[in-house]
């Protein structure tokens, strides 16, 4: 798994990881989120396009990018509460870019789509966040 980051400085700043391979650990994604973090990001987007695959130990990497991107804002940790019960609610923190079929496949039968934003393309989800 390689990860690059940047930030794009705009109305809003965010933190782009984009990553590359099978995401089947949680520590590289973890660790480089949580650096990410506290460097005083609190919007992320995570360009799943050259991920073909994600595990289990995956799909925790990003539900504890989400829960820390979360913890930190407790309006919207009162609004997950209630939007994610009846599909009102995505995340205003974390969004995510073209996962591949497989991946897709992975983030819907687990429910990740109904609460984190999915665009396509990069410039799209830094967008979204203004």
């Amino acid at each position: 798994m390689e990860i690059t980051s940047w930030r794009e400085t705009g109305q809003t700043p965010v933190t782009i990881l984009q990553l590359k391979g099978d995401l089947v650990a949680e520590d590289p994604l973890g660790t480089r989120v949580n650096a990410a973090f506290a460097d005083g990001a609190r919007h992320i987007v995570l360009d799943l396009s050259d991920v073909p695959y994600i595990s289990s130990a995956g799909l925790r990497a990003i539900h504890s990018a989400y829960m820390l991107l979360r913890s930190a804002d407790p309006a919207d940790a009162a609004a997950a509460t209630q939007g994610i019960a009846t599909g009102a609610y995505k995340s205003p923190h974390l969004k995510l870019v073209r996962p591949s079929k497989n991946a897709m496949r992975a983030l819907s039968t687990t429910g990740y789509d109904m609460f984190l934003e999915i665009h396509d393309t990069i410039s799209n989800a830094v967008r979204s966040f203004s």
